[in-house]
């Protein structure tokens, strides 16, 4: 964790420490005059790029809390600059802190924010002056409540109204939480060294306290109200029992061990004092929410920027290292696989040429047994039987039993001779031609040719059949043929069969 540089500033005194590793250290204070000057400017020579934390606290601050639709982005933020004009118009030192939003039913959940400011800067001054002498970066300005913010977030209140009340160097510190929210914080005079009962006055002050907050609303009547007290001196044992005994109200005087356990520190982490412990609760938990404006803030900007360059850089270093180291060792691994797969090449080479020295001579060379490999495997991609055809025709001659086949003729290959000569990727065809007759023939012929068309029409119905056509017929049907005839002619002679021939074509092979 790196270093911090913390400041405690109240009317009267002025504290300052290191946060370093989660520790205080080099706690020291001084009566806030030109010693603390000269101190601080000391230490921010002794440490310089250092960020500074500045803490007050002082009555010179107001609390507002206003609750203001729920928009974002530029809205948002001059939604906010109006109303922290309205409210704090000559004001140099004032912030917005987002609270949350606004529970009920029948409302619209409206954002819930506490304006605050310091109304006097003239405190600030002189190490504000240091600050941009040595241009330190300042981290930011708080207020002592915004930092206890961090303790009642630790201490975990089981009600909804809090008030954690601590004894400061300037005087008596009442902060109030309303579901664990800071909505406003009192400071009034108190010297526990003068006054004769200290518990008594204890228990006036938070009277008064807890009048306002019912009397102002910021806490409902019914609510109920739990007084967390630092008690780390173990003096206010009496306290509780001089408040009211009422159910809304309850008193918890906190040790300095309990506040330990409750922040998770060990009691060497932190001094012993309520002041200190502010001063670690801001090096450990700053406040998001800072009073200093933009331009007093740009030193630490430049820091953060800086550091985050610094943090880039080490990391690309650290990548740059590792991915050397991996490239190493696997430019090794690689060298090493290398050299044993050209041993076992080399191995493998030696057992070939020993296996083929006792190899018996071949017949033909081995580029030739590699053709003929290759030319026996197109031919069996190529080759076709008329297994197909033969199906188409049986399908035929099973509807048409009259129909008796004589012959039959079958090719594969090319539409026509020109096509695979013109167009070598012509598409290839199965076809052929059959020989038929009718039996029994009676001579009618015109029964006969009836048929023969039915035979045509069936074959050519088949999915695989891209056309059949008729060759021949019994007669010739030519309207030019002569007809020829004698009347000597032996009609009761056997008239013969009624052969004809088709052609069938299937559909493309792929």
């Amino acid at each position: 964790m790196a270093t911090k540089i913390l400041v405690s500033l109240t009317a009267r005194s002025a504290r300052f420490a290191l946060f370093e590793r989660g520790t205080l250290t080099q706690l020291a204070g001084y009566d806030n005059g030109d010693a603390a000057w000269s101190a601080f400017g000391v230490l921010l020579q002794q440490y310089p790029n250092t960020p500074v934390y500045l803490m007050l606290d002082t009555v010179e601050e107001e609390y507002r809390t206003e609750v203001l639709p729920h928009v974002r982005g530029g809205a948002r933020r001059d939604m906010l600059q109006r109303k922290l004009g309205q409210l704090f118009r000559t004001v140099p030192y004032r912030a917005t802190w987002l609270q949350g939003r606004e529970q009920g039913s029948g409302k619209r959940q409206d954002d819930v924010y506490l304006f605050f400011a310091l109304i006097s800067g003239e405190l600030l001054r002189p190490y504000l002056d240091h600050i941009q002498r040595r241009r330190a970066p300042l981290a930011g300005i708080y207020l002592l409540p915004q930092v206890t913010q961090a303790l009642a977030t630790q201490l975990k209140c089981a009600t909804p109204g809090a008030l954690i009340v601590s004894c400061q160097q300037g005087g008596l510190r009442q902060s109030f939480f309303l579901n664990g929210r800071l909505r406003i914080s009192r400071l009034t005079p108190f010297d526990p060294q003068s006054d004769a009962d200290v518990a008594q006055h204890y228990a006036e002050e938070i009277e008064k306290s807890r009048l306002f907050l019912y009397n102002s609303r910021l806490l409902p009547r019914e609510a109920r109200l739990t007084v967390q007290v630092l008690d780390f001196d173990n003096s206010l044992a009496a306290l509780p029992a001089q408040l009211p005994q009422e159910a809304s109200l309850s008193c918890q005087c906190m040790s300095f061990e309990q506040v330990c356990t409750a922040l998770g520190s060990t009691t060497a982490q932190l001094p012993r004092d309520s002041e200190a412990l502010h001063l670690y609760l801001l090096g450990k938990y700053p406040p998001s929410v800072s009073l200093a404006a933009a331009q007093l803030t740009g030193d630490f900007t430049v820091h953060r920027l800086r550091l985050g360059l610094y943090a880039a850089s080490a990391a690309l270093a650290v990548f740059g290292v590792l991915w050397s180291g991996y490239n190493v060792y696997r430019a090794y691994a690689n060298q090493n696989a290398s050299k044993t797969v050209m041993a076992d090449t080399a191995r493998y080479r030696t057992q070939y040429e020993e296996a083929a020295r006792r190899f018996p001579s071949a017949p033909v060379s081995a580029d030739k047994l590699r053709r003929a490999v290759d030319v026996a495997g197109q031919i069996k991609q190529l080759a076709r039987t008329p297994e197909v055809f033969m199906r188409t025709l049986a399908h035929g001659l099973d509807a048409f039993p009259q129909v008796q086949l004589n012959r039959m003729e079958w090719h594969y290959g090319t539409v026509a001779a020109t096509a695979a000569v013109s167009n070598p990727s012509a598409p290839w065809q199965q076809r052929g031609e059959i020989e038929a007759e009718i039996r029994p023939f009676t001579g009618d012929y015109r029964s006969a040719l009836s048929l023969i068309e039915h035979f045509a029409a069936t074959l050519r119905s088949q999915v695989g059949v891209a056309e059949v056509s008729i060759a021949k017929l019994p007669v010739n049907l030519d309207s030019g043929t002569t007809l020829r005839g004698s009347t000597q002619d032996n009609i009761e002679t056997k008239p013969g069969a009624a052969q004809f021939k088709l052609n069938i074509v299937l559909k493309n092979a792929s």
